[in-house]
């Protein structure tokens, strides 16, 4: 997945027990320690035909179309990486603009607002870079900082060609991808996912996050072939 369009992610539904901030910025002292939401992770092979549901350890084909559909139930923050086979590292939550143009998603996100990236309209693809790929999903109740701080070092090194930049700010990140875990649990609840480009509205199954905390996050590993 040489770039965040290499991804190919499928439907997983997610919601998460979470630290947030009620509107005041106060925290909401009956449910402080948790915040639920839905994410889901959706692919089509090539773009087209049946949606498909990615799990750890599912195989998924150069050329398939994913996106990523979560909706929070309260003002949260949310960020999403990818790491692809080479150790790549690329964040696709939030995002000012994907291939030249404008989908606007960015942080704090709204409670009840459904976010459909890259944007409904569109959809990222996986390249011809085979190996194993890896989501992390984050959130909290305010800006990870650390993490805004990582990213933007990372983008600068790109940008400055600086290759020992790079390797170190990767590394950076990585070790804090794994300082962290998740906990998964089953549901049956079903949600609708929006795939605008043939207009077609699917059902998929969701799941829940739950025992997040500040220093965990939602991990999702997949095989590219």
């Amino acid at each position: 997945m040489n770039r965040w369009l290499l991804f190919v992610l499928v439907s997983l539904g997610i919601a998460v027990p979470w630290k947030c901030a009620d509107a005041t910025g106060a925290l909401d002292s009956t449910n402080a320690s948790f915040l639920s939401f839905e994410v889901n992770y959706v692919s089509r092979t090539a773009g087209v035909g049946e949606l498909k549901t990615i799990k750890n350890g599912s195989i998924l084909k150069s050329g398939d179309h994913y996106k990523i559909v979560f909706t929070p139930d309260k003002d949260c923050y949310v960020y999403i990486f990818q790491v692809d086979s080479s150790g790549q590292v690329f964040q696709l939550f939030p995002m000012g603009s994907f291939r030249g143009v404008r989908v606007n998603q960015f942080n704090p996100v709204k409670q009840g607002k459904k976010y459909v990236l890259p944007s409904p309209d569109k959809a990222f693809l996986l390249d011809k870079k085979v190996g194993i790929e890896r989501m992390y999903f984050i959130a909290s109740s305010e800006g990870n900082k650390e993490l805004e701080s990582l990213y933007a070092e990372l983008t600068a090194a790109v940008k400055r060609k600086n290759s020992s930049g790079v390797k170190d700010t990767r590394s950076k990140l990585n070790k804090y991808f794994r300082r962290r875990g998740i906990k998964v649990v089953p549901s049956k609840q079903s949600t609708k996912v929006p795939w605008r480009e043939t207009g077609d509205v699917f059902s998929v199954i969701s799941q829940r996050l739950e025992n997040l905390s500040s220093d965990s996050l939602h991990k999702l590993e997949f095989i590219h072939k």
